[in-house]
């Protein structure tokens, strides 16, 4: 009998992402509730989250050629 006994190997469990067509599923359930995909976020549990454009804040200009680029006035 050893003396000092090994600590039993921990596994790992693996990672989970959600398939391509749940992440399709989800972005058309979020278009259906009137939200307008920005971006998403996909967590190896499975978690898909939809964040909406209006939700993100625009960054400030820095500068007036950038302010009037997000005025529109650049054309």
């Amino acid at each position: 009998m050893n003396a000092h006994a090994t600590p039993a190997r921990r596994r790992r469990e693996k990672a989970i992402y959600p398939g391509k067509v749940a992440i399709r599923h989800a972005k058309e359930a979020a278009v259906e509730m009137g939200i307008d995909p920005a971006g998403l976020e996909i967590c190896p549990d499975g978690t898909i989250r939809i964040f909406d454009r209006a939700a993100i804040p625009n960054a400030a200009p820095k500068d007036e050629f950038d302010e009037w680029l997000q005025s529109g006035r650049l054309g």
